[in-house]
């Protein structure tokens, strides 16, 4: 940095030297277990005394890197992101941002956009951390000393059950033969001046009586229209094969009558040479 100081008709530069400031990072602290996340700041002074460049993302690492409050425990880095929005990737051996081919699926080129097949060039953040992670994503793998307030203290139950008919089977250990729709989990809903009331989700690739009843009809169908055509094809090589015979017999009688024209004649010229 150059600062300027006018004295008069003198002017000298002083050349100061700043330390460059780490801008404070967001850690996201996610507790699966209790299904619960929380997003707190860690400050400047705190990132000074770590060397971020000797992480990355897999790792596990020790909780008091980050500050006293998370001493003991164990965190997981599972993704981030830059100052300027670029997604962390795994597997991307750099410390700043690339340029990486990409194809439709990965991070940063959505499915819904482009073609099958295309790819295209994006600007992704490599898996080695840095100073320049505004947000890291991290997961409690063991619980330390103190507890995390809001985290590793209270459990927020799952507000949704599963949908899908083979993932409630596989809940509640039920068979193939077991009515699922006995066992959907409900929540309860709750309205100022209304009385309350049970929503149920509707069950996915659940297999019912009409469904098996369509599936049947479109088996009957299917082997109906192989019947037909085998028997349409059957019709037409037997009209096929009788046309072909019949011209086989009037090319034959054609022959024949032409043949007894012919012998006729060397008769009758036989005997009028007679």
């Amino acid at each position: 940095m150059y600062e300027l100081h006018e004295n008069g008709h003198l002017c000298t530069f002083f050349f100061v030297i700043c330390q460059e400031r780490v801008a404070p990072m967001k850690l996201n602290v996610a507790y699966p277990r209790n299904g619960t996340v929380k997003q707190v700041e860690v400050t400047d002074e705190v990132l000074r005394r770590v060397n971020l460049g000797d992480y990355r993302l897999g790792n596990e690492v020790d909780g008091a890197i980050f500050g006293e409050p998370f001493k003991g425990y164990t965190f997981k880095l599972r993704g981030g992101s830059d100052k300027e929005g670029f997604p962390m990737v795994q597997g991307v051996m750099a410390p700043s941002r690339v340029s990486l081919l990409v194809k439709r699926g990965a991070v940063g080129f959505n499915t819904f956009r482009g073609y099958q097949g295309e790819r295209r060039r994006k600007s992704l953040r490599g898996c080695i951390l840095g100073s320049d992670i505004a947000v890291l994503n991290v997961t409690v793998e063991r619980v330390g000393e103190q507890p995390i307030e809001g985290v590793t203290d209270v459990s927020v139950p799952r507000r949704l059950g599963p949908k899908r008919a083979n993932k409630i089977r596989k809940l509640f250990n039920l068979g193939r033969t077991d009515d699922v729709r006995k066992y959907v989990i409900r929540r309860k809903v709750t309205k100022e001046g209304k009385k309350d009331r049970f929503k149920a989700p509707k069950i996915q690739r659940l297999i019912t009586s009409t469904i098996r009843a369509r599936r049947a009809k479109k088996v009957r169908v299917a082997i109906d229209k192989v019947r037909k055509s085998a028997a349409e094809r059957r019709e037409y090589l037997r009209l096929v094969g009788a046309r072909r015979r019949a011209a086989r017999q009037r090319k034959a009688a054609r022959h024949h009558s032409s043949r007894v024209n012919a012998q006729r004649k060397e008769v009758d010229a036989f005997k009028a040479r007679k």
